[in-house]
């Protein structure tokens, strides 16, 4: 009994796979090979026409250094050591410029300065109220139209240490100062 039931369940799969094959043949769309190979052939056209514009130019290569006079290539030591002066020379450059007399960096100006302080004191009232207002932005800006760049960075980085450490709550829209 147990023989004839699978023997009628491997028919009845292979009669469900062969009427499924056979439904999708009949519903299939007319496929054509010729529309297919006509698209290939303008496409291998469109490929030679662009290789024939191309010519000549797509097959040379040129190298940006120039080779010395009468050689036939690249001479890999003449290159070696074109690049060993070139940066000697620009190694002695520099240090021609580390050894030149140093101008010692200006002193601040008292506006400067004052800012700086100003900037200072905005941060040390904002870390002991832990709150960052418009008002506080506003003020850091009008501190640090007068400093130079180093205390701008200065001071930026303070505010951005106590924001990360989670000491102060920014309740400004847009930009903190």
């Amino acid at each position: 009994m147990q023989s004839h039931i699978k023997l009628l369940l491997l028919v009845t799969g292979g009669l469900g796979c062969a009427l499924s094959f056979l439904a999708g043949r009949a519903t299939a769309p007319e496929s054509s090979h010729d529309e297919l190979l006509r698209l290939l052939a303008r496409q291998g056209e469109q490929l030679e026409a662009l290789e024939t514009r191309l010519g000549p130019a797509s097959q040379q290569m040129r190298c940006a250094v120039a080779a010395p006079a009468g050689a036939p290539g690249l001479d890999a030591a003449w290159l070696q050591a074109e690049l060993a002066r070139i940066l000697h020379e620009e190694l002695g450059s520099q240090r021609a410029e580390e050894k030149g007399p140093r101008t010692p960096a200006p002193e601040p100006s008292t506006e400067s300065l004052m800012g700086l302080q100003e900037g200072h004191r905005l941060l040390d009232e904002a870390s002991r109220s832990q709150r960052w207002r418009e008002e506080d932005a506003q003020a850091m800006r009008r501190a640090m139209r007068e400093l130079n760049g180093a205390q701008r960075e200065e001071l930026r980085r303070r505010f951005a240490v106590f924001v990360n450490a989670g000491g102060v709550d920014v309740q400004v829209n847009g930009p903190p100062f």
